[in-house]
């Protein structure tokens, strides 16, 4: 048998993980019992509800979806009735999307729902302690985008510190 190695198993993006993972799992059986959404969808909605004629490449930018998933999501939506897709008279390139009333029902619907999983959520911590959360939360997101524009820096940088 091998010896077991020695490595890191308290890294915080696993924690992030699991804590993110539970939330979701939780919220999105309520919200399919009780609205008929997966939680994927009723993001989508809610993005495309706060920006009535949102276009597809802002909801994309907005909810870090690949293109084509997306797009699979808003044909979806559109065929439930949730969702009008219209083409832009300029650019048909430009597609602007809107909730119908069934559509703002359903986001309607998920809202006490989400405020309340996120109240239980974050009831065992203080608001002192989730003001600090939230600001070290909004440093660490702005870390990983900056590590994710200079990978080939990273990996010097790693080099250089494996070489020392």
């Amino acid at each position: 048998m091998r010896e077991p190695l020695d490595v890191k198993l308290d890294y915080l993006t696993l924690t992030l993980d699991l804590v993110n993972q539970v939330a979701k799992d939780a919220a999105s059986r309520m919200y399919e019992q009780e609205c008929g959404a997966s939680l994927r969808d009723l993001r989508l909605l809610r993005f495309i509800g706060s920006e009535p004629g949102l276009t597809l490449t802002r909801l994309i930018e907005l909810s870090s979806l690949e293109k084509t998933l997306a797009s699979k999501a808003i044909s979806t939506l559109v065929g439930r009735g949730w969702v009008t897709r219209k083409v832009g008279e300029r650019d048909a390139r430009h597609i602007s999307l809107e909730l119908t009333d069934e559509g703002e029902a359903v986001v309607l619907c998920a809202e006490p729902i989400g405020r309340f999983m996120e109240k239980k959520l974050l009831s065992r911590i203080t608001r002192d302690e989730l003001a600090v959360l939230r600001r070290c939360l909004d440093k660490l997101v702005a870390t990983g985008t900056e590590m994710s524009g200079s990978i080939e820096q990273l990996l010097q940088q790693m080099e250089a510190q494996a070489s020392a």
